[in-house]
């Protein structure tokens, strides 16, 4: 069984190793194509981050001494202040500030606007889906980070959250306080696509169908084209072969 095994591999390896052109072929082809499409027909996207401190207590600046139960309430906080500020009260307010700065006409260009003339508004939801928050690494530190196909933009939807959040949080919560650490500002360099991903991507994929493709041909190929062929399938020794004679003289015989 072990015999057989190294046989199979052996001639998988061989198969391959024929086809290797047809293989490294297509792993070029599928770069270049990841890359194309990359480079051209996905746009590209900026994102900008900012990021805030929780506190427990407003009482209790950053300076003063910190305990370890005020740190885990000021973690658990930060769940809290996501679910408040992904509320669509909070996303109404971003988005009067945005249409106040910016108008519809340009916030068109990178998210969906409901309705027409005076009663077009922002989708909130489509809004929404451009903002993402998290705690940095479980403590009580809330980044705040927005992708747009806008620079400007996606810095300026960060800061404005950073505007709207500790009013909103102290008139719901009641408790606790944010202290915004720096702004966030315009990117230099889009965040997405990542052409160089997307195009090993693309090769992996054109070298793996490949790859498939010509296993699949060979082992569905039942024809016999050698010794070796006829021994595998009929188990009967070869008493004698007829040699195959190609001459290269243009008036040689061939057989």
């Amino acid at each position: 069984m072990q015999v057989n095994s190294e046989f199979d591999l052996k001639e998988i390896f061989g198969v391959l190793l024929k086809r290797a052109w047809m293989i490294v072929i297509a792993g070029v082809l599928g770069f270049s194509a990841a890359y194309f499409v990359s480079e051209n027909f996905i746009p590209p996207m900026y994102r900008s981050a900012v990021h805030l401190h929780v506190n427990n207590s407003p009482d209790s600046p950053l300076g003063n001494t910190v305990h370890l139960a005020d740190i885990n309430a000021a973690q658990r906080l930060v769940n809290t202040y996501i679910v408040i500020l992904q509320n669509d009260v909070v996303m109404e307010e971003l988005a009067d500030k945005l249409v106040a700065e910016f108008g519809l006409p340009y916030l068109r260009r990178y998210m969906n606007v409901i309705g027409y003339g005076d009663d077009a508004r922002l989708s909130l939801a489509s809004l929404r889906g451009m903002i993402s928050m998290s705690s940095v690494n479980n403590t009580e530190v809330l980044l705040i980070q927005a992708q747009t196909g806008s620079p400007e933009l996606s810095a300026r939807i960060c800061n404005a959250m950073t505007e709207i959040a500790p009013e909103i949080i102290m008139r719901v919560v009641g408790a606790g306080s944010v202290e915004v650490i720096g702004e966030a500002r315009p990117a230099g360099a889009p965040s997405s696509p990542r052409v160089l991903f997307n195009s090993a991507v693309g090769a992996l994929l054109g070298i793996a169908f490949t790859t498939l493709v010509v296993l699949v041909v060979h082992f569905l190929d039942d024809r016999i084209k050698d010794e070796e062929g006829l021994l595998k399938r009929y188990k009967i020794p070869v008493l004698a072969e007829i040699p195959d004679f190609k001459s290269s003289s243009k008036r040689g015989y061939s057989q």
